[in-house]
């Protein structure tokens, strides 16, 4: 068993150990966070030995290998350079700092301190996810495409992710995900282009933008998203992927009686391809639960070696795109 400290007992960190305890893979053994009501909900969920209101004296005191960051954004350079200065392995929430020279940073101190960062891609490790990038890659859809995903609600709850120094809002908090499976799917991102605003007048992040990144391969994603609408209003979401020889739909961004009879609903999920004169298949996957899949992932590296699936220069990559996207845009 990996022993961890978990720095930042929220509810992201609830939702990672939750996913994966049942394989008794970690011993919890130590836990920071300046809230003292979320040790105790640790103590009692996973049987946490040791509390502390200051990640410092974690970092001191406990009998730890490995440390999880699941603070918020804002604080991630802070901690994952913290931990590492202490010997930690270290698996960091995203998005991996809030600008690419913290980054950077929290690289360099990786490396000179002998131990490696995980960072949280989780969609890397969803069978979901995964049908994308195997039909991109087996050329079905032919080349260049453009991935395109449209959404619109109100912003998450705690107010740091609406905050411009702390969180950012959708352009990097959320976007972030799609800019790592764009390099994952389509190599190096070359050139970025964004109209960003905010609409919502309690925010000071810019909350609502459309963001163009072209890759080396050419091949281009465009995301449109807001998240500065008021409580209980959503937009109408659709996410494909376009291609010369035909689109690639999401689940969600289909009718689904096109697929109906042909997956298994209780245990499979299903894309839609539409293909010249309108030919159609269906895309199968099994689910799984990606984020149990990436917290195995951790583990196993820090017990047995190897090197993380998903590390830093991923994590500075979508970083870097998020930098350009808040500011109109440029040359990566």
């Amino acid at each position: 068993m990996v022993k961890l400290g978990v720095i930042g007992c929220g509810g992201i960190a609830t939702h990672q150990l939750k996913s994966v305890w049942e394989d008794g893979l970690f011993e919890l053994v130590a836990g920071a966070d300046i809230r003292p009501e979320r040790l105790d909900l640790f103590r009692d969920t996973f049987g946490m030995k040791e509390g502390y209101t200051d990640f410092r004296e974690l970092l001191r005191k406990a009998d730890v290998e490995a440390v999880m960051i699941c603070t918020p954004t804002w604080l991630h350079a802070e901690h994952v350079i913290a931990a590492a200065e202490a010997g930690k392995q270290v698996f960091s929430q995203k998005p991996m700092a809030m600008n690419s020279y913290d980054c950077y940073k929290e690289i360099k101190v990786c490396q000179e301190n002998g131990v490696k960062l995980q960072v949280g891609f989780v969609r890397r490790f969803d069978t979901d996810w995964g049908v994308v990038k195997d039909v991109v890659d087996s050329g079905v859809l032919g080349t260049p495409v453009l991935w395109r995903q449209i959404a619109g609600g109100p912003g998450p709850a705690r107010p740091f992710f609406m905050d411009r120094f702390e969180g950012g809002g959708p352009m990097i908090d959320g976007m972030v995900h799609n800019y790592d499976f764009g390099a994952y799917c389509f190599g190096e991102p070359v050139e970025v282009k964004s109209m960003p605003i905010r609409i919502h007048h309690a925010t000071t992040a810019l909350d609502t933008g459309t963001v163009l990144v072209r890759f080396e391969t050419g091949n281009t994603i465009m995301c449109s998203w807001s998240w500065g609408l008021p409580e209980g209003v959503r937009t109408n979401a659709s996410t494909e992927v376009l291609g010369p020889n035909g689109v690639l739909f999401f689940p969600g961004s289909y009718d689904p009686a096109k697929a109906k009879g042909k997956f298994d609903s209780a245990a499979e999920g299903a894309y839609l391809l539409v293909l010249k004169d309108g030919r159609e298949e269906v895309v199968k996957f099994k689910r799984q639960n990606m984020f149990r899949e990436e917290m195995r992932h951790f583990a196993d590296w820090v017990e047995n070696g190897g090197d993380p699936l998903v590390g830093g220069d991923a994590g500075l990559r979508a970083t870097r795109v998020a930098e350009l996207a808040l500011s109109g845009g440029g040359l990566v």
